[in-house]
């Protein structure tokens, strides 16, 4: 019994439970997210996400453009995303591991604020911009 749990462990240590580029999720759950930009006209959004294994670098989003990113989820997987737009701007967590987790997280990032949609239909303003 002994050798098959060591067995089990080893194989799963194998499989990555959370990187960004993965493609198959072995025990874990596949998330999608998703960042948009949905400013007003001639307005360039500028991002950085990561996580504590992943660089998802920096990006200048033009209206109506999005940046987006698969991955695995463990136990203790968290994103976060730092946006900047003029003279505002909004660092937080877009995906944070817990007992339920959605297969999207769809944020879009508005004149008035930052919302967040599980069906990329109904968008739930979640933060305010912060004047920098």
């Amino acid at each position: 019994m002994k050798t098959l749990l060591l067995l089990f462990l080893a194989v799963l240590s194998i499989f990555p439970t959370a990187h960004a580029s993965a493609h198959t999720c072995f025990l874990s759950s596949k998330v999608l997210i998703n960042v948009a930009n949905n400013l007003p006209p001639m307005s360039r959004l500028t991002i950085h996400c990561a996580s504590g294994d992943d660089e998802l670098g920096f990006h200048t989003l033009s209206v109506n453009e999005q940046f987006h990113w698969k991955f695995c989820a463990g136990l203790r997987t968290l994103f976060f995303c730092h946006l900047w737009w003029e003279h505002k701007q909004k660092a937080f967590d877009v995906f944070k591991a817990k007992s339920f987790i959605y297969s999207g997280y769809f944020w879009s990032a508005s004149n008035d604020g930052i919302y967040l949609s599980h069906d990329n239909k109904t968008f739930t303003k979640k933060f305010e911009w912060e004047s920098y």
